[in-house]
């Protein structure tokens, strides 16, 4: 018992460093293992699994709220070198939208109403792999290596007239918004030239790696690992074309940290600690949390979890979950803790989420038995 409060202890003071910085990732991170780490890729007891989350967040004060969509899957794919290793491979599709907030037509009778379009929207593919390495025979420690290769792309060529870019002295459409729409420069003699900003985007393309440690027992389960991206300069500026490791238009480095301990306290009831670090250049953010999951039903293997998590002393978060066999979802919500309050009125966003863990198990071929007639 001495242990797991250690553990307990050691997770919380961890996670309860310098709280500043701004959100960049999911609050139910959970869901998400290829996106925290690439060498999460196959690391569970299963055959696969596939996860999916969607996130709505500042939907109190725009009507074009910021949504992202991840969808993942990841198995353990064949055997290691050692028999108690293995390999394992994982896929990711985001899809990214960001929000347009509305100045306003001067004259316009409908002020506040917000067009269909989007300012712009990312879209990620990635794929990876992870070498899980058992150091005893019994896989109750694992190392596991990992790399993820992301390719991507942006779409600018949805601006509208209402994405605040609409000529406030005139009430009427800006004309580089529709010079960048059809390709074309804007002012004097230029008009018949190619816009660099219309051109097709130069895609994304970026290396992320990453460690896990992995310490299993029979009543709790330790995780403590940390990722690396950026590792390719990938462009992510309006003009990125040549871009290089000194270009103010490639991608910051990003770091990962995270860590967790699902500890069983009784027969019905395990709570998990845990923290996740994130710093993408100067913008980092630390979120704290602690789930509870309690077995409702032991003999349908049902169970019901709640958690409390706290982001940079800025943001609040409850999750509400359900489990039952090898399906489980997810809900988060946060509370925006801030002087954001003022707008969004504390409704920083929620998250839904999903998972399910596949076992695919072989037949038995048992073997004839004959019996004597003279029994």
């Amino acid at each position: 018992m001495r242990s797991k409060i250690l553990y307990f202890l050691l997770i919380q003071i961890m996670a309860l460093g310098t709280i500043y910085g701004q959100e960049l990732h999911y609050s139910y991170y959970h869901f998400t293992p290829l996106n925290v780490n690439p060498a999460n890729a196959g690391a569970f007891s299963g055959s696969y699994r596939i996860s999916g989350i969607f996130s709505d967040k500042q939907a109190a004060f725009t009507s074009r709220p910021f949504t992202t969509l991840t969808l993942s899957a990841d198995a353990p794919i064949i055997r290691g070198i050692r028999k108690q290793d293995w390999v394992g491979l994982g896929v990711e599709m985001d899809v990214i939208g960001n929000s347009g907030l509305f100045v306003g037509k001067e004259n316009d009778p409908t002020p506040g109403e917000v067009s269909t379009g989007s300012t712009q929207k990312w879209a990620f593919m990635k794929i990876g792999a992870a070498y899980h390495l058992s150091l005893d025979k019994k896989q109750t420690n694992i190392i596991t290596l990992g790399a993820q290769f992301i390719n991507g792309s942006r779409d600018f060529k949805k601006l509208s007239e209402q994405d605040a870019r609409v000529r406030q002295q005139t009430g009427f459409p800006d004309l580089d918004i529709l010079n960048f729409n059809n390709g074309t420069q804007s002012g004097g003699n230029n008009t018949g030239n190619i816009d660099p900003f219309a051109l097709p985007f130069n895609k994304y393309k970026d290396l992320s790696v990453g460690f896990l440690y992995n310490a299993r027992r029979k009543n709790s389960d330790l995780r403590l690992g940390f990722a690396m991206e950026g590792l390719l300069n990938a462009g992510v500026g309006f003009r990125s074309k040549n871009t290089n490791k000194d270009s103010i238009e490639t991608k910051y480095f990003g770091l990962n940290v995270h860590g967790s301990y699902d500890m069983a306290i009784n027969k019905r009831t395990n709570i998990e600690p845990a923290f996740y670090y994130y710093s993408l250049g100067p913008a980092w953010a630390l979120n704290v949390n602690t789930h509870a999951w309690y077995k409702v039903n032991p003999e349908k293997d049902f169970r019901g979890g709640v958690g409390l998590g706290l982001r940079n002393l800025r943001a609040a978060m409850i999750y509400i979950g359900a489990e039952f066999k090898d399906i489980r979802v997810g809900l988060a919500y946060d509370l925006t803790l801030s002087s954001a309050t003022i707008a969004d009125r504390s409704v920083g966003g929620f998250e839904l989420a999903a998972r399910y863990l596949g076992k695919i198990y072989k037949k038995p071929k048992p073997k004839p038995v004959i019996f004597c007639p003279r029994l």
